[in-house]
């Protein structure tokens, strides 16, 4: 039970962070930055890879 707990905090400081660094790279795109386009893509990969762990952990447990 404790680990279910535990995965569920992970998601939700993750999804948490990404959504101050979505805004944070959306503030950079309008503000002219190139790198805010790399860190959008660095959000949506591990986004991506947290979501394909919670999906294979919950598929595990009884």
């Amino acid at each position: 039970m404790e680990q279910r707990a535990l995965v569920k905090r992970y998601a939700q400081f993750t999804a948490a962070l990404s959504v101050v660094g979505i805004a944070f790279s959306v503030f950079l795109i309008v503000m002219g930055n190139n790198g805010g386009w790399g860190l959008l893509v660095l959000i949506a990969c591990i986004l991506m890879v947290t979501y394909y762990f919670t999906q294979k952990r919950k598929a595990g447990q009884p």
